[in-house]
């Protein structure tokens, strides 16, 4: 196993990005401008059919990752409409939450966010808060699964895709020491975790604010007991290894977070308060 960096850099203050209206304005305008989902040539790095899968660190990269949420959650009634086109919670200005990707043609077609508990937990606690509170005290080391999104062609996913990309996912979580992955997934999406994905269900169904109030339930994958208890399936996510140098920890660079923070304050609707207020403090 890795060892992560131990040193934590100090998170923007959205307070402080909010009272420089120069910085601000020429941020929104650039925040604003261009296809969230169009990416620069990019280094070809795991590549499997001509499709790239690595975790997203460069800029036009998360941009791409965040639009792409964003239109999906709209799409399904997830989320409102704003100016800035993209789907960014407080958890991502985090350096313990990473930002994965699958890219073809330049195009970002699949994204999935990993959010290990840290400053302000998961974000699922927000309505799951009892039931991750006993996977704490059991001495769990969790992580969430978050922001899955994909570029549909009709209603159909790219199942394929979709799949090797939280085997990525899932290979940098262990890599990191996670032995529980938790979801928050709407109902009718259970069926596909549980059979491509092995989750299971460890909350009733509830109201969830941050997605408009659609309904979600809980679900978690144990790694630790997923290659006993569901071998074919532990197989799909572990059995080809990615390269070590493609797991490697890469965290949301220091100067996009005050630029991110933009976009976080757009969709801080239905957010706790007190999120933002930790974040602000910095």
């Amino acid at each position: 196993m890795s060892t992560l960096p131990t040193y934590v850099a100090p998170m923007p203050s959205l307070a402080t990005v909010a009272a420089q209206p120069a910085h601000r304005a020429a941020a929104e305008q650039e925040l604003r401008a261009g296809d969230r989902t169009a990416l620069a040539p990019l280094a070809r790095v795991a590549a499997d059919w001509e499709v790239v899968y690595k975790i997203a660190a460069r800029r036009e990269e998360l941009f791409a990752a965040f639009g792409l949420v964003y239109k999906a959650y709209v799409r399904a009634g997830l989320s409102v409409r704003h100016p800035y086109r993209m789907r960014v919670t407080p958890y991502h200005l985090l350096p313990t939450t990473e930002v994965f990707i699958a890219v073809r043609n330049c195009e970002v077609i699949s994204t999935v966010s990993l959010v290990r508990d840290g400053e302000l937990g998961l974000p699922l606690e927000s309505v799951y808060g009892r039931e991750v509170a006993q996977y704490r005290q059991r001495g769990f080391s969790l992580a969430e699964v978050s922001c899955l999104a994909d570029h549909r062609q009709g209603q159909q996913r790219c199942i394929p895709v979709v799949m090797r990309l939280m085997s990525l996912m899932a290979q940098s979580a262990k890599h990191r020491g996670v032995d529980q992955l938790l979801i928050a997934c709407h109902p009718r999406h259970r069926r596909f975790y549980q059979h491509f994905a092995a989750f299971e269900p460890f909350g009733e169904e509830k109201p969830y604010r941050t997605v408009c109030n659609h309904p979600a339930i809980a679900m978690a994958l144990d790694l630790s007991w997923a290659p006993i208890d569901h071998p074919e399936l532990y197989a799909k996510f572990f059995g080809t290894p990615f390269p070590e140098e493609v797991l490697e920890y890469r965290p949301i660079p220091d100067r996009l977070r005050a630029e991110l923070s933009l976009a976080v304050e757009a969709n801080c609707v239905g957010l706790a308060c007190s999120e933002l207020e930790v974040l602000a403090a910095g």
